[in-house]
């Protein structure tokens, strides 16, 4: 495997099987990157160009090239889209059967990796999902308490159907589960968190970003 690092986001990829040019294309346009505003600035200054037409200028400066782009660039024959003359079938909903549904729901609780969010953070090489986990993280490395991010349990809701708790931290010395959420969170999740602190008397909700940076004060 051809692995490269991006230098602004420090981020891994796996690029065998990227065209070339594509490492630096996401250098470029990689949001942690402090000239990445510069570079749109210059694009949209150069006329009023659309967000395709800004993709396809970037896609240009990478010099990655569709097929019909590339026979342009080539003085060849444009070849014909393979849509033309042909109907565009509106697009409609797929349902998933009973069965189906059943198996994404057992595989999806067998499942023992995290749902991956927007906005998070890598600390010590581990992937936090807020600032109030980073908050918590630091706090616990601070008193010296060892922590993990631990495999999913299973709670049961009020209709008796499984589902998959993901606590952010476990303290196996404690064997004790601590779940920094906000208040609108908490409110949102009542009914769920109401079952689940019903089964399980270890897990702890912290309420504020304030208790994340003091626990062990209350």
């Amino acid at each position: 495997m051809n692995i490269r690092k991006c230098k602004h986001c420090k981020d891994e990829f796996n690029i065998s099987n990227k065209p070339k040019g594509w490492m630096a294309n996401h250098s470029r346009w990689c949001d942690k990157n402090p000239k990445r505003q510069e570079y749109v600035d210059k694009l949209k200054n150069n006329g009023s160009i659309s967000n395709v037409e800004l993709m396809n200028a970037a896609r240009k400066k990478s010099g990655v090239h569709n097929q019909f782009e590339k026979a342009k660039i080539e003085g060849k024959k444009v070849p014909d889209h393979p849509m033309k003359g042909k109907e565009v079938p509106a697009l409609q909903g797929k349902k998933h059967t009973e069965e189906t549904k059943q198996k994404i729901k057992e595989k999806a609780l067998a499942s023992p990796h995290r749902r991956l969010r927007k906005g998070m953070v890598k600390y010590n090489g581990i992937m936090l999902d807020s600032s109030w986990e980073l908050a918590l993280a630091k706090r616990l490395d601070e008193l010296e308490i060892k922590w993990i991010r631990p495999d999913p349990i299973l709670w049961t809701d009020k209709d008796n159907i499984e589902h998959s708790y993901f606590g952010d931290f476990y303290l196996p010395e404690q064997d004790l589960y601590l779940d920094p959420k906000n208040p609108h969170a908490i409110k949102v999740q009542k009914e769920k968190l109401d079952c689940l602190l019903t089964q399980y008397e270890n897990i702890v909700i912290i309420d504020s970003l304030e208790k994340c940076k003091q626990y062990g004060n209350h």
